[in-house]
């Protein structure tokens, strides 16, 4: 019976070292893989590949953007789960929750805050030497035209509602999608484009057309309601000159939303506890990602919007004491 003991010992110790060993020719087990959501360029692909970096270094997670020709295309595929995460403007993700404006009768019901990012500062860029000063100007010039659900078609609308502008006869080129707008406009074929401020198509489009400008915009309380009735929860920006942006060679006023990170609401809670606690105490290295982060504050990550939070992020918050909902 010892012999047996001790074989049985001696087995047993061999098998765990067996296993020890295997595990550590393996090495560290692989993070988890998550996908973020986003577009193939502009904007949305700067600000999620910028969480992408910081979510993969410092949250015991692997995030890599699942880029799409637009929002409105990865949309419900984060709705059925399919993705984990995704970044867009508080408007659109307010049409894609309730089924209206640009997801019309296409409602994603499945679709959770995690953070509020940044101001998107967004307006109607021009060529300096082009002599238009105005919105009203671009009546009769060559401007992009979007599908009737684009966020283009919506952009338009919320401008030229804050305005008081008819659109009705202007001359629109129709384009798919803000790449091949922006192309437009560096080929000279179109002689307005719209950016985020900041943003690397206005350094490509400077580079191609010369100095730009931008187009503003009324910040009364009647323009800012009109413009609201297409873009809800858009407001007005001043923003001061700054010779290193593009197209801001004076004061100016113009549309803002809010950017805004969001998730499923099957993505388990410790996973987006991860995402969010590591971008709040990594702030500083989303802030000197690309300019369009440098207006990012961790304090404002739990901004009160009419929007759910996914449980995971509002336990992040409220350990932070930053919840007040």
């Amino acid at each position: 019976m010892r012999i047996m003991s001790s074989m049985h010992t001696a087995g047993t110790l061999a098998t765990g070292l067996w296993l020890a060993g295997a595990m550590a020719l393996a090495g560290p087990a692989q993070a988890q893989s998550v996908g973020i959501g986003t577009t193939k360029g502009g904007a949305t692909a700067q600000v999620t590949a910028a969480i992408a970096k910081v979510v993969s270094a410092h949250a015991g997670l692997q995030m890599r953007p699942q880029p799409y020709a637009n929002t409105s295309q990865y949309i419900p595929v984060v709705n059925s789960g399919k993705l984990e995460f995704a970044a867009s403007n508080i408007f659109q993700l307010t049409f894609a929750l309730n089924g209206t404006g640009m997801s019309e009768g296409r409602p994603n019901p499945n679709l959770r805050m995690v953070a509020t990012l940044m101001p998107f500062r967004v307006a109607y860029f021009v060529s300096e030497k082009s002599g238009i000063g105005s919105f009203a100007d671009l009546k009769g010039k060559r401007l992009p035209g979007f599908k009737q659900r684009a966020l283009g078609t919506y952009l338009l609308l919320g401008t030229a509602a804050n305005l008081n502008v008819s659109t009705v006869g202007w001359n629109f080129v129709q384009v798919p999608n803000f790449p091949r707008m922006w192309d437009g406009f560096k080929r000279g074929t179109l002689d307005a484009a719209i950016a985020a401020v900041g943003s690397k198509p206005t350094r490509d489009m400077k580079a191609a057309q010369g100095a730009l400008r931008i187009l503003p915009i009324n910040d009364d309380r009647d323009s800012v309601a009109r413009m609201r009735r297409h873009l809800p929860q858009s407001y007005v920006m001043t923003m001061k000159a700054n010779p290193n942006l593009p197209g801001l060679s004076g004061d100016v006023n113009i549309m803002a939303f809010d950017y805004t990170l969001w998730a499923h609401k099957d993505v388990g809670e410790d996973i987006v506890y991860r995402v969010a606690k590591a971008m709040h105490e990594r702030a500083g290295d989303l802030r000197a990602a690309v300019p369009l982060w440098r207006s990012f504050k961790a304090a404002d990550m739990a901004k009160k919007v009419d929007i759910d939070y996914h449980p995971g992020a509002i336990r992040f918050y409220r350990e932070k004491g930053m919840w007040r909902q």
